[in-house]
């Protein structure tokens, strides 16, 4: 049996890609220079990719079933990149059981439950060299106000315009920090924010996210608000930026989101 074959019984190839393009990433920018352990990898990677995938596995608008295979493809493919994590594989022996119990899946799948469990129960072996990049790719266009959500709390973005190549949103920041999904009544007066500097001046901060790709989002985590918006956050409050703007992916952008919103004082 192989990674491949797992992820196929689970029917959900849209789930799976955007979890594989996801751990691509991670795993890419974790051995980027890096001669670490896979378990020191693992450090950096796992709590910025469960930043992402908890917006599904403790969303309660979510159906259980897709927090079962979302899981459940979560423990395989981080087996297949060479990682393994004690909590994600209990979860996802469960899943299976629980997913056998409501006949979620095929006939095929219950008969190698047992098997599919030995293999994600066994050693992954780590990867010699890095994985390649994922296609760079948006479904995101000009003029559309999203909501990202950061562990509990959720912040709005527009969309200036896309990169040459439809490659990745260049997004500007609404200032303001909400427990739920802001509306587009909530944030369209809302100027935009700044990054302040350590010389006290706040300046214009916009941001090229790569991998801010799915419409609907995969993982919960990003929502369109509004599309069609010609008005972008009033940013004249602010002085000019360093340069046009930073390039970035979804990941980064976690750190940045803290950063911007000085979450870490």
């Amino acid at each position: 049996m192989t990674h491949q074959q797992i992820l196929d019984k689970l029917a959900s190839k849209h789930l799976v890609k955007s979890i594989d393009e996801d751990l691509a990433r991670l795993t890419f920018s974790a051995m980027l220079g890096n001669k670490d352990s896979a378990d020191t990898h693992l450090l950096y990677i796992l709590p910025r990719l469960l930043n992402r995938w908890n917006c599904v596995l403790n969303a309660d608008e979510i159906s259980n079933n897709y927090k079962q295979i979302t899981i459940l493809a979560l423990s395989v493919l981080l087996h297949k990149y060479g990682f393994q994590d004690e909590t994600i594989n209990k979860k996802a022996i469960d899943a299976i059981d629980l997913l056998n119990k409501e006949v979620v899946l095929s006939d095929d799948f219950e008969r190698k439950s047992e098997e599919i469990k030995q293999f994600i129960l066994s050693t992954p072996t780590p990867l010699k060299r890095k994985p390649s990049q994922p296609e760079s790719i948006t479904f995101y266009r000009k003029g559309d106000v999203i909501s990202i959500q950061l562990e509990d709390h959720f912040y709005a973005a527009y969309i200036h315009e896309i990169s040459r190549g439809n490659e990745s949103p260049i997004i500007e920041f609404y200032d303001g920090v909400f427990d739920t999904i802001p509306s587009w009544e909530g944030i369209k007066n809302l100027s935009a924010k700044g990054q302040l500097y350590n010389s006290g001046i706040e300046r214009i901060s916009k941001y090229s996210v790569y991998g801010l790709k799915h419409q609907p989002d995969t993982a919960n985590q990003i929502h369109l608000i509004k599309s069609c918006v010609d008005t972008s956050p009033i940013n004249k409050h602010l002085k000019e930026s360093v340069g046009l703007y930073s390039v970035i992916d979804l990941f980064r952008m976690q750190s940045d989101i803290k950063n911007l919103f000085k979450l870490n004082e």
